[in-house]
């Protein structure tokens, strides 16, 4: 195991460089330090301290690593606010990271297999280009990650081999926070279905989107996905650009195939050439629309949601003070005693507008959207009356919750530039 590891390490850490270490107390940046300060006599070490629930007590376990490997400490105070997101630490981790280090010297990330599988996951959840779905890279300016091909698990291993003194972050326990939960949650739920290793799966497609996907790909630029939806420029597609067939390996990796046979292909010159929907793989299909081929799974958005879940992909549901403004992107509901129900369309679903009743399915026609499309939009629903259909049409009840003056209200919102696209 220990040469394993050290193999690894070795392949993305050259001995003649100049390192300052991120340290931060925990297994991952002590095993980093460890093995840097074994291969290396260059190597110092830096500790941020972002003023968090957990950060005195990291800070003081920094420092007692940094001592008993006999390399240069320093802990670097930060003034941002207690309680802050990741996204905010990690932004201003790397501004005094980089502040703090001189011209010759790189930073080491302690980042492993593990952390790049759980960003891959974190940014197909939230909606990405597919650059996004590279993750978290090796090498970045003077930012170097030797340890992305190692688990956490081979990680904790080592360290106990080595008898390697760390602290566990107890937030990280706290599934409130998006990447525990996918740590502790997603992971072992996947892993009790589909036993096998999904960090070396999604290591996989990740090394082949860096192969195949380089930062100047017009095909990267291009291509949009999310939390099932992919989308692609008609204009793009050449079947015989190797590029592209390369592109559609990923994507189908993406829908759970194995890769796409020629048969594959061929729905997708169907889908192109006739405008039609196809069937494509398991619950996805596959069409051109407005000079977009796009692949959308049917359960994109087909849940039935409450206010407090939200599974909608460009759908976001913010509880805030009254809008200045509304429009059809945006609609006031009490957020008292109402029993608010997201869902998409059924037979005979009608809204009452200018005083009359109207068949959902023909506004929705009339507004262009045509089917899957039209099957996946999402409905609004108060005390079981659709009240609003996102960017088209809002109910007489809702203007009627508008013109009120209610003291708290609840706004629904789409990003109207993402759902455009959809």
């Amino acid at each position: 195991m220990s040469n394993q590891i050290e193999e690894k390490f070795l392949k993305n850490f050259d001995i003649e460089k100049k390192y300052v270490v991120a340290l931060s107390g925990g297994v991952d940046s002590a095993v980093l330090a460890f093995l840097a300060t074994k291969f290396s006599n260059n190597i110092r070490s830096i500790f941020i301290n972002h003023n968090q629930q957990y950060s005195n007590q990291l800070e003081i376990q920094a420092q007692s690593i940094a001592e008993k490997l006999k390399i240069n400490f320093i802990a670097i105070p930060t003034s941002i606010e207690p309680n802050s997101s990741e996204t905010q630490m990690r932004k201003v981790r790397i501004e005094q990271l980089y502040k703090n280090t001189e011209d010759n010297e790189y930073i080491l990330f302690g980042h492993t297999l593990s952390d790049r599988a759980e960003t891959f996951l974190m940014n197909l959840f939230r909606g990405t280009h597919l650059h996004g779905l590279k993750s978290i890279p090796k090498n970045v300016s003077k930012v170097r990650r030797p340890l992305l091909e190692v688990s956490k698990e081979e990680i904790i291993t080592y360290a106990k081999q080595n008898q390697i003194d760390y602290l566990d972050d107890e937030s990280n326990l706290d599934n409130a926070i998006n990447r525990n939960w996918i740590r502790n949650d997603i992971f072992k739920e996947v892993e009790k279905r589909f036993p096998g290793s999904l960090e070396g799966q999604i290591a996989q497609i990740v090394s082949e989107l860096e192969y195949i996907l380089p930062q100047n790909s017009i095909l990267l630029k291009s291509v949009k996905s999310s939390r099932g939806y992919i989308e692609i420029p008609v204009s793009l597609v050449d079947f015989k650009n190797p590029e592209i067939l390369s592109l559609f390996t990923i994507i189908g990796k993406a829908m759970g195939m194995t890769g796409m046979e020629s048969k594959d292909l061929d729905k997708i010159k169907e889908a192109i050439s006739t405008s039609k929907q196809v069937t494509f793989f398991n619950d996805w299909y596959c069409m051109s629309y407005s000079s977009l081929l796009i692949f959308i799974n049917k359960n994109l958005w087909v849940q039935e949601s409450g206010l407090d879940s939200n599974p909608y992909g460009y759908l976001h549901i913010n509880t805030r003070e009254k809008s200045a403004y509304f429009n059809n992107w945006n609609v006031a509901i009490p957020s008292r005693n109402t029993n608010i129900l997201i869902r998409t369309l059924k037979d005979g679903d009608k809204v009452r507008t200018n005083n009359s009743e109207q068949k959902v399915s023909e506004l929705m026609r009339a507004f262009g959207l045509r089917g899957l499309l039209k099957e996946a939009w999402p409905l609004i629903l108060a005390e079981e009356e659709i009240i609003w259909i996102p960017g088209i049409r809002k109910s007489d009840t809702a203007l009627d919750f508008q013109k009120n003056n209610y003291s708290h209200i609840i706004s629904a919102s789409i990003e109207k530039s993402n759902i455009e696209n959809f």
